[in-house]
């Protein structure tokens, strides 16, 4: 079902309000609390160096439509400031994958058990332009229990768009999943691996006047927006990631943008994955 344009213009200006607010509550990381305990694992989950690089095989899946766009990402460890590396995707141009747009977002600083990043989550998907920062993120840890929380970032905005004040929280979370001996995706098998999990939530409020009183409007109630799985192994570095990218509008969302005739999805589902093909690591 589809609706007109406006400024309620959905979610793609209204979430890309996120990135318009510096003030945010403080960002926390946590160790191995929470979840159950698992055997803590060391190595190069991410190796960084030098001309390190790799190259990965992208498919975006419209679930509703079933329509699949296959593309490549070519990652490459482009600069080192003491500890900190910037990566690069494809000479510049934009990422087809996921995990390729956060992990050129900012800068990565690895050990034997972490991978930390600064930087934003942006969306995947045209139209809906996230900007949610991230500053000193545990993307893994191998040290932490099974599904314990890594990181958390929230914050509550508020952005007036064309005479309409929205309001947005956003909740972004790093899950430790799996520490595993063996892997085997698309028929190769990787030893020593780890797993992890990103996700954003988001809830969109807006303010309109009926009868000449102000209402506040649910847009999107809380959902899961982005969920991003992980995989690295040993030696290689992320080998496969999924990203499930949706959103579901209110009901009566659906009938107010009907009403102020908007033009966008009332709901979407895109798969995105990338899985390593070659890469070159010292």
């Amino acid at each position: 079902m589809k609706l007109k344009s406006l400024t309620v213009a959905c979610l793609a200006l209204i979430i890309s309000a996120c990135s318009t607010d510096d003030s945010s509550d403080s960002p926390t990381t946590s160790g191995n609390g929470g979840g159950t305990q698992q055997t803590t694992t060391t190595g190069d989950y991410f190796p960084l160096a030098a001309n390190n690089e790799w190259n990965y095989n992208v498919v975006n899946k419209d679930n509703a439509t079933g329509n699949e766009t296959d593309s490549t990402d070519n990652l490459k460890v482009e600069s080192q400031s003491g500890e900190n590396y910037t990566l690069s995707v494809n000479n510049g141009a934009a990422a087809n994958g996921t995990m390729s747009g956060l992990l050129t977002s900012g800068e990565l600083t690895t050990t034997d058990t972490q991978l930390t990043a600064t930087g934003e989550f942006g969306s995947p998907i045209d139209g809906i332009p996230l900007s949610i920062p991230f500053v000193d993120a545990k993307f893994y840890d191998t040290t932490a229990n099974l599904n314990a929380t890594l990181y958390t970032n929230s914050d509550v905005i508020t952005q007036t768009i064309q005479n309409i004040p929205f309001t947005i929280n956003y909740s972004l979370k790093s899950t430790q999943l799996d520490n595993l001996d063996s892997y085997t995706h698309n028929g190769v098998t990787y030893t020593n691996v780890t797993s992890a999990k990103l996700t954003l939530n988001l809830k969109v409020q807006a303010t309109v006047t009926v009868l000449g009183f102000d209402q506040t409007v649910d847009i999107l109630s809380p959902q899961d927006v982005v969920v991003v799985t992980s995989y690295y192994a040993d030696g290689v570095g992320l080998v496969n990631a999924e990203s499930e990218t949706g959103y579901t509008l209110t009901g009566t969302a659906t009938a107010l943008l009907v009403q102020a005739g908007i033009d966008i999805p009332t709901s979407i589902s895109i798969t995105n994955t990338q899985v390593i093909d070659t890469y070159t690591v010292n």
